[in-house]
């Protein structure tokens, strides 16, 4: 019997998508896996900043998701690629079931829809604390066991967060940000301190790296974080992703729970043989320089997605990120050009948002 599909999210689905949601039902019932019958339910998932699609299926009882990318491609290959991988190391990424390459649909384990920012809402400070301790723990494992699974399999040597990377970022916060929102310029000092920046996170370690490792990319399901957006992993510096972590504009924690959480991860580090630094000091430097660049990305991104992608929520995020920028600025005790530019923006109350 062929399966009835119910769209009940709000704006609906085009042709294309109820095809690929069709594919997605019959890769189901191949596979042995999640749903089945003549009543299922489909229902978008929030996309956040992506253009791909993420489909619930129900069919009352049981549930999965169905990422669809319309033809494939390259991103939907590195998803595929190392979700694989994570799996087969036992990193919380969500069950593949089973893939129709060619089309770009994949079929794999609901994560249901609790976000660590919505598990943090609210939650009191032992429950924060344990929260972000069990995530550094996962950054561990992947700075740890996964970074040497990666070197053993040469997995994304063709994918490296080095200078020339660090410098497209904050050329896109020159660009999204300072030009296309605060409707300003960058000072002559800028450059210098970018490439400055942008040559000592080069000169970090690689690791692996998750790349947007924030509080919506991470979903607690059973009590357990897993993680999800992991088709952007580099090779790279992994204080960027401690510092998307701890300086996360979506839930800006207070410094003296930061740097407590930043001293537990250096431990962490250090007793599962990492490699990293002896000295805290040094250690907490380089987290200082990942935030600045962090939040200049971040920055950039909340501009573009929310003017130019049309998702103004994104514009909401401005204000913690450019107070976790001047913050991270002050606490390093540099960046003048930077210090100087932000806080222009800030007198000048761009948008009246600020």
């Amino acid at each position: 019997m062929r399966a009835m599909i119910s769209d009940r999210h709000e704006f609906g689905m085009n042709d294309e998508l109820r095809e690929l949601v069709r594919v997605a039902i019959a890769l189901a019932a191949q596979s042995g896996e999640g749903v089945r019958g003549p009543g299922i339910e489909s229902q978008t998932l929030a996309r956040g900043g992506s253009d791909r699609h993420f489909i619930r299926l129900t069919d009352g009882t049981r549930s999965v998701v169905a990422l669809l990318q319309p033809g494939g491609g390259g991103e939907f290959e590195r998803y595929l690629a190392i979700g694989d991988f994570l799996n087969r190391l036992g990193v919380g990424v969500p069950t593949f079931h089973a893939s129709d390459r060619a089309r770009g649909v994949l079929l794999m384990e609901d994560l249901g829809d609790t976000h660590l920012e919505d598990a943090l809402t609210g939650c009191g400070e032992a429950r924060e604390l344990a929260l972000y301790r069990e995530c550094l723990g996962v950054l561990t494992t992947l700075q740890t066991s996964v970074t040497d699974a990666m070197a053993r399999e040469n997995l994304l040597n063709d994918r490296r967060f080095d200078g020339e990377v660090l410098l497209g970022e904050t050329a896109y916060f020159e660009r999204e940000f300072v030009a296309g929102y605060a409707g300003t310029a960058c000072p002559p000092g800028w450059e210098h301190e970018r490439r400055m920046l942008a040559g000592r996170l080069a000169g970090e370690p690689a690791v692996f790296m998750h790349r947007d490792f924030q509080s919506r990319n991470i979903m607690i399901k059973e009590g357990r974080v897993r993680i999800v957006d992991f088709q952007t992993a580099h090779r790279g510096p992994g204080l960027y992703d401690a510092a998307s972590l701890l300086k996360d504009p979506y839930h800006p924690l207070p410094a003296a729970t930061r740097k407590r959480l930043l001293r537990e991860f250096h431990r962490e580090l250090r007793s599962a043989g990492s490699g990293v630094t002896d000295s805290f000091d040094r250690f907490h430097d380089a987290f200082l320089l990942a935030g600045i660049q962090r939040n200049c990305q971040a920055l950039a991104a909340y501009a573009f997605l929310g003017r130019t992608k049309g998702k103004e929520q994104f514009l909401e995020s401005i204000p913690p990120a450019l107070r976790l920028l001047e913050e991270g600025i002050e606490e390093y005790g540099g960046f003048p050009a930077l210090r100087s530019l932000v806080r222009g923006i800030r007198q000048r109350n761009v948008k009246g948002m600020l």
